[in-house]
């Protein structure tokens, strides 16, 4: 595998911005050939001020099915103790069907204590508990999308189900891709390889992940199965037409964001993705996606901070041998 059958996704700008500019993000990645556009799942702003206008994943995902036609679309992650499961399974197949087929469900643990404590949701530590959770609310998921009826009495979740359905299921057969999110090697790379089609990860260098993908394959029952599921990275990217002029843009985004460097957990997650960030001219930014390429990566969601800005052209510049 080469950079150039890297699948390329973007990661919409839904902080500090409106439904609008998300979905003019979304048509104008679909026009440019991206393969897949993503949202992640929150209630505050994870970047900056926490009260920045934050864009709710679902129903704006929504709002992008019905604008698009062709591109994937995906949640870079959904929390699991965010939604009763059998609602979820219920919410994604819909957004599967208005999608005709579209949906990458990615599902995490959850690590965003703050947000947690601030509207009411239990951040159960260690974090075990939370992703046994996790690893529950996928099966339900997937239960609910393959079954005729499905019944379920929780373990870890206070969830019991007797005969439940979920009519009309998804389009996508068996079911829409289900991602997991996360690091862990003990319990998230163990329950990717048990459960997952996808797996996502950030904030790493290539032999970062060159070292998760090692561990993932050890967890796998067999090699065919650790080529069954899609590794992929979140990147935040930086481009410009000189070196110099995409430097500017990450110093100017750090600059605003972390101007007195990190100082809170969501900071030093936020400076982990800085530091790995691909920077510089189109080909040097294509340059080092294929040094994740080389690991093992087969996928990218990348997050572009200028993207929403009118006159910034970087969906443009990655893109430019996208355009079919």
């Amino acid at each position: 595998m080469t950079v150039t059958d890297l699948d390329v996704g973007i990661v919409l700008p839904q902080y500090g911005t409106d439904v609008e500019t998300v979905r003019d993000t979304a048509l104008e990645a679909e026009a440019l050939g991206y393969d897949a556009v993503w949202l992640e799942d929150h209630f505050q702003s994870w970047i900056g001020d926490p009260r920045r206008a934050t864009q709710e994943c679902w129903t704006t995902l929504s709002a992008v099915a019905e604008a698009t036609d062709r591109v994937r679309l995906g949640t870079l992650v959904t929390s699991q103790s965010y939604r009763h499961p059998a609602l979820l399974a219920k919410m994604a197949a819909t957004v599967d069907r208005l999608s005709d087929g579209r949906l990458e469900l990615g599902l995490g643990g959850g690590w965003y204590a703050d947000e947690y404590d601030r509207f009411g949701y239990e951040f159960r530590e260690p974090p075990a508990e939370r992703l046994r959770r996790l690893a529950e609310t996928i099966e339900i998921v997937r239960g609910l999308w393959t079954e005729e009826t499905y019944s379920h009495e929780g373990e870890h979740l206070d969830v019991d189900l007797e005969e439940a359905f979920c009519e009309p299921q998804p389009v996508q057969e068996p079911h829409p891709p289900i991602w997991i999110g996360g690091g862990g090697e003990d319990f998230t790379l163990r329950y990717t390889a048990e459960l997952a089609d996808g797996w996502n990860y950030g904030t790493l260098e290539p032999d970062g992940f060159a070292e998760k993908l090692d561990v993932l394959r050890e967890h796998c029952e067999s090699e065919e199965r650790y080529d069954e599921i899609r590794k992929s990275a979140e990147l935040f990217v930086f481009v410009g037409e000189t070196t110099a002029a995409a430097e500017e843009k990450r110093e100017a985004f750090r600059s605003e964001f972390l101007p007195d460097g990190p100082a809170e957990p969501r900071e030093f997650f936020l400076s982990g993705y800085l530091e790995t960030a691909p920077t510089g001219t189109p080909d040097e930014v294509r340059d080092c996606l294929a040094e994740y390429v080389d690991v093992g990566i087969e996928e990218v969601m990348l997050a572009v901070p200028n993207a929403a800005d009118d006159e910034d052209e970087s969906l443009t510049l990655l893109a430019a041998d996208r355009i079919e």
